[in-house]
């Protein structure tokens, strides 16, 4: 069954601009034929209705070309609709000078070559159907040109000369040939080049991925002094402050020195994560246990959130290879999904045979459509100071296993963010 779905077209402004010049050459062409037949050949041609079509399909593209300017994209059917224009217009002047008799008959595989290289396979199979059915028409009803009627008695009817019927079978079986090889040929150039597009979105994104981690090397070495230094002066402060007794500076001094050791935790783990191999050091764990792990890891610098976690898999419970890199991307989508909404955080953890899927979801204030589009693509945040770079390295993380993640707008407010992953890893 053949369907058809609106689809944008690259480079669609350029081809329709071309397609339209190519029309304009056609429309000239004709004229001069036209003139050449009437006049030199001595051809009684209906020129009044000729004339009539050629500057209708002129003012066509006029309208055409000031259209082009204030639509914002082309699809396909708009693509697809232009061609069909052009056959028509084509099989009227055809119709009047002598159909499928006329040499210039073929010129119908013109716009059946150009939907064949540009257009969706559909599309094309359509356009042989509108030409091959154009030129079988063209065989039965024209007016004929006794200049290029061919009359053979050999046994055939009046109205089909050998000619004609070898012409007509030639003409279909061309357009299905075009069809099937062109159209693949085509379709095949445009997926090199949409997978050559990804392959360059993929270096670059690799590329940034690798700054980031040289940043995060140097940063954890550079920090690695003035950390200690800072716990240093925290104990010699504690031991200080500890004959006065104060309950209220043992407590900030406390918070501080939990802050400073969550640091060195994080610096120790970014230097970890850096020589670390997954396949190597990573252990094979069920999806619930691995989970669990890490959500308790989370928990504890979280213990105020109200958290909600739900597990809807059925058993047998499959087994996921740890990777601290997928572990700190989930970690990373909960901090934010907190940080939006505090009071409200639900994890719904669920798989299949294939993949785990994992839903997190808040009731903070959400993003924009904008953000969303960008978001993890880009680096943007929805914090006033925050930078975006952890939400990047999230989406880099996860689809670097071959996993997917999404964001989209939770009703009534707030944020749903869906992860899916191979059990493949």
């Amino acid at each position: 069954m053949i369907k058809l779905v609106p689809k944008v077209l690259p480079l669609a402004d350029e081809n329709l601009r071309r397609l339209l010049s190519m029309r304009a050459l056609s429309i000239g062409g004709q004229f001069v034929v036209l003139l050449f037949a009437e006049y030199y050949l001595g051809l009684s041609l209906p020129l009044n209705l000729i004339v009539i079509t050629l500057v209708c399909l002129l003012v066509l593209s006029v309208f055409t070309l000031f259209l082009l300017k204030r639509l914002d994209s082309i699809g396909s059917h708009f693509f697809f609709f232009q061609l069909v224009i052009d056959v028509l217009a084509l099989a009227v002047v055809l119709y009047l000078t002598g159909g499928a008799t006329n040499p210039f008959a073929w010129f119908l595989l013109v716009p059946h070559s150009v939907a064949a290289t540009l257009l969706p396979k559909a599309y094309v199979w359509l356009m042989a159907l509108l030409t091959s059915l154009t030129y079988t028409l063209l065989v039965f009803f024209h007016r004929p040109l006794i200049h290029l009627e061919h009359s053979m008695e050999m046994g055939v009817s009046d109205h089909f000369s050998e000619h004609v019927i070898g012409m007509w079978i030639g003409f279909v079986l061309l357009t299905a040939l075009m069809a099937y090889f062109v159209a693949g040929m085509a379709g095949s150039l445009r997926n090199r080049n949409e997978s050559l597009v990804k392959m360059k979105e993929q270096i670059f994104r690799d590329e940034r991925l690798v700054a980031l981690g040289a940043m995060a090397a140097s940063a954890a070495h550079e920090l690695g002094t003035p950390l200690g230094t800072m716990d240093i002066v925290a104990h010699e402060l504690a031991l200080e402050l500890e004959p006065l007794n104060n309950a209220s500076f043992n407590n900030q001094l406390s918070i501080i020195q939990g802050q400073i050791k969550r640091c060195k935790n994080e610096l120790s783990a970014i230097t970890q994560t850096a020589t670390m191999d997954q396949y190597d050091t990573g252990q094979l764990l069920e999806v619930g246990e691995y989970f669990h792990k890490a959500l308790a890891q989370w928990r504890l610098s979280h213990l105020d959130v109200n958290f909600i976690k739900i597990i809807k898999g059925n058993a047998p419970e499959p087994k996921l290879v740890s990777d601290i890199a997928l572990t700190y991307a989930f970690i990373n989508i909960l901090d934010n999904a907190a940080d939006a909404s505090p009071s409200f955080v639900q994890v719904t953890l669920d798989w299949n045979s294939d993949h785990v899927i994992l839903l997190i979801e808040d009731q903070g204030n959400g993003m924009d459509a904008a953000q969303l589009a960008v978001l993890g693509a880009q680096m943007v945040s929805s914090k006033e100071a925050g930078l975006g770079i952890g939400t990047y390295l999230a989406k880099a993380s996860i689809e670097r296993i071959g996993g997917e993640i999404r964001w989209e707008r939770r009703s009534p407010k707030g944020l749903r963010v869906s992860i899916t992953i191979p059990f493949s890893i």
